[in-house]
């Protein structure tokens, strides 16, 4: 799976998510994530931004990293 594919699948969910709250942000983190101390999830929330949803991709059972979805606004976070 190449950056390029992974780029585009990262932009698809941001639209899809903007279209029920504004300031849904999609973020491409890279490996397993520690959700509870992981470095780009804490930068967010520093800005004020809720982990609202998160989604794994990878090849086959292989997963290569997972999108992280913030939003301002939105009241349903993590």
């Amino acid at each position: 799976m190449d950056k390029e594919f992974i780029e585009s699948l990262r932009k698809m969910q941001e639209m899809g998510y903007r279209e029920t709250d504004s300031s849904a942000i999609v973020v491409v983190e890279y490996g397993e994530v520690d959700h509870e101390n992981n470095k780009t999830i804490k930068e967010y929330q520093a800005k004020g931004y809720k982990l609202v949803d998160t989604n794994r991709f990878g090849e086959g059972f292989e997963t290569i990293g997972e999108f992280l979805v913030f939003a301002k606004n939105n009241e349903e976070g993590k």
